[in-house]
């Protein structure tokens, strides 16, 4: 690889840690470094291990913030939702990875930003319960990028901060061991990558401390604005080429 590719899987590894114990929305971004540095549909792949890593070090600190009984039930349709793309994947060829990428992200960006307050208050459904579970389970798959359907969800339930981030932890999680043994399936996750992500993982542990040391002093409106601007660029740039 060249070496701008390591400096942005580096930034991508930061941005994991620090999102995992921080605000949401930079893992988005941390997906997209991935995947310029990683073209094509191995990044993915890659980054799993990453997100896994981050998600035990943010269980660690807010252990004790989950709601379970929120988890209970989006986990059956996000298991649900992994498995499809899980076929999707290796069903299809011949598709452009990286636009696929950035489509998915963007979908999940222009939901987190245009859903309605109206919306949010009928999530607690179970018919939508179950739709968002599905979703947030196949984004995750193709692209990890299931952070801001899975935020509009917890959004309208009156959390915490502590409980947003420990609901939040424990969710992606459990979801991200599932879908590891169809990422090694796809060969998108190998010994090679899991190597490669053992010299990143004291940067996701610099991230994650500094998450949770800084999440009480950040601007969460700016900051969420800041991180729209540089995800919608960065996935143009994907769909574009």
């Amino acid at each position: 690889m060249e070496p701008l590719a390591y400096f942005y899987i580096g930034l991508a590894a930061f941005l994991v840690g620090f999102t995992k114990t921080s605000v949401g929305g930079v893992g988005i971004l941390a997906v997209l470094l991935m995947a310029l540095a990683i073209p094509g549909p191995a990044s993915p792949g890659v980054l799993l291990p990453m997100l896994i890593a981050a998600d035990i070090m943010a269980v660690i600190y807010y252990r004790r913030a989950c709601q379970w009984r929120i988890l209970a039930r989006l986990i059956p349709p996000s298991i649900l939702g992994v498995a499809f793309a899980w076929w999707f994947l290796s069903a299809t060829s011949g598709y452009n990875f990286n636009q696929l990428i950035g489509w998915v992200i963007l979908t999940m960006l222009a939901l987190d930003i245009l859903i309605s307050d109206r919306l949010r208050a009928m999530v607690q459904g179970k018919l939508l319960t179950g739709i968002i579970g599905t979703m947030a389970g196949a984004a995750s798959m193709i692209a990890n990028a299931a952070g801001p359907i899975f935020g509009i969800y917890l959004l309208q339930m009156g959390l915490s901060k502590s409980e947003f981030i420990g609901t939040r932890s424990w969710f992606f999680l459990l979801v991200n061991i599932v879908k590891l043994p169809f990422a090694i399936g796809l060969g998108i996750t190998t010994s090679q990558s899991l190597t490669l992500n053992l010299y990143y993982l004291p940067i996701i542990l610099l991230g994650a401390v500094l998450g949770k040391q800084l999440i009480s002093h950040i601007n969460l409106k700016l900051f969420k604005i800041l991180i729209r601007a540089a995800v919608l660029a960065a996935a143009t740039r994907l769909i574009l080429g």
